[in-house]
């Protein structure tokens, strides 16, 4: 059996880890101070050079008071000595850190039903393997179960035809696209249970039926001076702006989506051919790009001379320690940050997230007689209806469509 580490050894081995992780000079130095303090108080506590849950709970207890002083919000300096001891505890147990010290348990939200969810995530995960959908019928079941955790039930036993009502209800305010999409998956997971003998009761038939009516925004239209203005703020000399250029440049020119961007891979360049080869985080369909010079150049630049020097699969990582996958979040806050910096603004009722930047790659493409056919295949899309939308941010094309009065008045 292998010994425990002391709590020498521990501290030892977590400054190492950080220092690989390349966490800055300065926190690591921070955390070798209250890791200092820490030992000091276990030796004169126990005389012991060793590490335990309990000496921890008692050293923020009687150092910091907490938690007890501190509900709600926890001062900066107390946060240093939890975040302390939980990395040593974390070192003991598993010999790593997580990043995120604060976030409860994955499961923390599934009340009861843990089980029931784990085997209807699994069971439509292998009819479905593609990671968006995962991770949006994740987050559908979560929403449901916030909700009857906020009603105190414990679970799909506690649920009835009003409680399902009521959650319905309570979605008002959302897009009304992501509440068709919301009450579909709870419907499926509802049938799921009881087919799965896993509720006595067939409760999907109470969830209510929305109407949603398609494409009813209107997509930004982006003129190409804007599209300058926006890249040309983008500060090409520091490490964040090389990485936020190439990025932009991918949503620009080649219409990709948040996800594809976040997830794009190293393998996925194809330099001897010049070819962005990638599947698609939406479909799971095989795409490949022409990679143009100024994208290639910028990707080039990015990872010769602002990318962290770490082993990773995907090209645009984080740019604090420790270097992570950026997520779909983090680059549309890239696009948005840059948008409002430039006070580019845009009517209401129009869509005007990174998304919009497809659209305007569609209105480009059909403004020089693209033919719809290969701009569904440029913008990834698996059949062309998901490409009509596009129709409509066509103006010079709708111009052309348009009826004199006269011929109105004469086929009335």
């Amino acid at each position: 059996m292998e010994r425990s580490k002391t709590l020498t050894e521990l501290i030892e081995t977590l400054l190492i880890e950080m220092e690989r992780l390349k966490y800055s000079k300065s926190l690591i130095r921070h955390v070798k101070k209250e890791c200092r303090r820490f030992f000091e108080y276990v030796m004169e506590s126990t005389g012991q050079d060793a590490f335990s849950e309990e000496i921890g709970r008692r050293y923020l207890a009687e150092k910091y008071n907490f938690p007890d002083l501190y509900p709600h919000e926890t001062p900066n300096l107390v946060l240093e000595a939890v975040r302390c001891v939980r990395r040593l505890g974390e070192m003991k147990l598993f010999g790593a850190f997580r990043r995120q010290w604060s976030s409860p348990k994955e499961t923390d939200w599934c009340l009861a039903d843990e089980q029931n969810i784990k085997t209807y995530l699994n069971r439509f995960q292998t009819a479905d393997h593609r990671p968006a959908a995962m991770v949006n019928r994740t987050r559908s079941i979560k929403r449901f179960y916030d909700f009857l955790g906020f009603r105190k039930l414990s679970g799909i036993n506690d649920v009835s035809a009003k409680i399902i009502s009521d959650y319905a209800a309570s979605l008002q305010g959302c897009a009304p696209t992501s509440v068709v999409g919301m009450l579909s998956t709870l419907k499926q997971y509802l049938r799921f249970l009881f087919k799965s003998n896993l509720c006595e009761r067939d409760w999907s038939s109470c969830v209510p039926k929305v109407q949603s009516r398609k494409n009813i925004t209107v997509p930004t239209l982006w003129e190409q001076s804007e599209i300058e203005i926006l890249l040309r703020s983008i500060d090409r000399t520091s490490a964040v702006g090389k990485r936020n250029y190439a990025i932009l440049l991918l949503a620009v020119q080649l219409g990709l989506r948040c996800s594809d961007i976040a997830g794009l891979k190293l393998e996925s360049l194809k330099w001897g051919t010049n070819e962005l080869d990638l599947v698609q985080q939406k479909t799971g369909n095989r795409l490949i790009h022409p990679l143009c010079d100024d994208i290639g150049w910028a990707i080039i630049d990015y990872i010769r001379y602002a990318r962290p020097s770490i082993e990773s699969e995907f090209v645009f990582l984080t740019a604090n320690a420790p270097y992570e996958k950026m997520s779909s979040v983090n680059v549309t806050m890239i696009f948005e940050r840059y948008a409002t910096r430039c006070e580019i603004k845009k009517p209401l009722g129009t869509t005007k997230g990174l998304h919009s930047l497809r659209h305007g790659l569609a209105r480009r493409l059909l403004e020089q007689g693209t033919p719809l056919s290969e701009v569904a295949d440029i913008m990834g899309h698996v059949s062309y209806s998901s490409t009509e939308p596009y129709l409509r941010v066509d103006v010079e094309g709708l111009r052309r469509c348009a009826l004199s009065l006269l011929e109105v008045m004469d086929h009335a």
